[in-house]
């Protein structure tokens, strides 16, 4: 069994594995995932200026501009019409936080933590798979590779496979017409009941679990992992849908390289129209996932600390969505933490110029005062 999939920049060792990685040295402007990969996306994004700096108060959250009605959504102005998976987690721990981000300048600099965060994730997925180079030649080259990486899982499961990593997702789950795209971090297979769980991998520095805070962010990332496939199996999401949001021409040719992985799938497809014909056919015959795990694994010694099964609510998952949605398509104003939260203010790199974080601080000094005004309640 072979498993394509493109890692941008990523150099490709030799392993001696049964399955092989395809890796490409895909810019940052042509890869279409990057649930690893939101800092180094968000300095291109600050780099290549596609924001400006918030004008006062008044404009917090919301886009600078002469004419606000003519400035584009944040779902257009900062992810070219698609989400990821990792921005919900993100809208989560602080919405405020993720507007700066794209907006205020900024550098990110390589974390040494974050980066045995991602050593341990390739660490995993290099015990499953080899890693060798693909030629892509266009947007559609770039999907078709990862249209074979999840049609290799499928293989691997319809024929006995138990384990599959860094699966590829995508969908416009709750027919909100909007796209998403996301990376599973681990399926398991059990043939016997016919049943698929996820388990989602997050690294901690730290000997201890993260807090109940930390925790529904991952919860609200693994159930959308499992809205996006679920919606695979039962064939939700279509060839059309995924052509109308990437602006993905489904009849152009595919490049010479993808059509002899292609070919070694056994499969006759020359473009991306019969390629997803295929894969959106053959994915039905799987099941839906059935249980959802996070894995919390302390970096230093790769020790998993503990492994939560997460209870999915589709209903509490569509209301989150919805509600972080609003936010993509300027309905609302970025929304920053409550006074609860504020903790978090405390290692942002934003808390000195946070107008939310100020206009917080003045409400709540005037809610003493008032308090203190009134005296004391009996």
């Amino acid at each position: 069994m072979r498993a394509l999939a493109i890692s941008a920049g990523m150099a490709a060792p030799t392993i001696d594995n049964d399955d092989l990685l395809v890796s490409s040295n895909i810019t940052h402007e042509t890869n279409l995932w990057g649930d690893d990969d939101d800092d180094l996306l968000l300095f291109h994004a600050v780099a290549d200026g596609v924001g400006e700096e918030p004008t006062g108060q008044g404009e917090c959250g919301r886009f600078p501009g002469k004419d606000a009605d003519t400035q584009l959504v944040p779902l257009e102005k900062f992810r070219h019409g698609y989400l990821w998976v990792s921005d919900f987690g993100q809208q989560m721990w602080c919405e405020q936080k993720v507007f700066y981000t794209f907006t205020l300048p900024t550098v990110v600099e390589e974390d040494v933590k974050m980066m045995k965060g991602t050593g341990l994730h390739l660490a995993r997925e290099l015990a499953a798979h080899e890693t060798v180079p693909v030629n892509i030649t266009s947007s559609e080259d770039i999907w078709a590779v990862k249209i074979l990486n999840l049609l290799a899982t499928i293989q691997n499961f319809l024929n006995g496979g138990l384990l599959a990593r860094e699966i590829p997702v995508f969908g416009a789950p709750f027919s909100e017409d909007v796209f998403m795209v996301g990376i599973i971090d681990e399926l398991r297979f059990d043939p016997e009941s016919y049943t698929i769980d996820l388990s989602e991998l997050k690294t901690r520095t730290t000997k201890s679990n993260p807090s109940k805070c930390q925790q529904k962010q991952h919860e609200v990332q693994a159930m959308l992992y499992k809205k996006l496939f679920d919606d695979l199996v039962k064939g939700v999401t279509s060839k059309e849908l995924v052509a109308r949001h990437l602006k993905l021409d489904l009849g152009r040719p595919l490049g010479e390289s993808i059509r002899q992985h292609v070919d070694k799938h056994g499969l006759s497809a020359v473009s991306l129209d019969g390629l997803m014909d295929h894969i959106f056919g053959m994915i039905q015959g799987l099941t839906c996932i059935s249980q959802l795990f996070v894995e919390y694994v302390f970096q230093d010694t790769h020790e998993t600390l503990s492994h939560n099964e997460i209870q999915y609510c589709e209903s509490d998952l569509e209301g989150q969505f919805k509600h972080y949605l609003q936010f993509w398509r300027s309905q609302r104003l970025a929304e920053g933490v409550e006074i609860e939260e504020a903790w978090k203010c405390q290692k942002c790199e934003f808390a000195s110029v946070c107008d939310w974080r100020k206009r917080k601080g003045e409400e709540y000094a005037m809610k003493n005062m008032e308090k203190n005004r009134l005296g004391p309640q009996f």
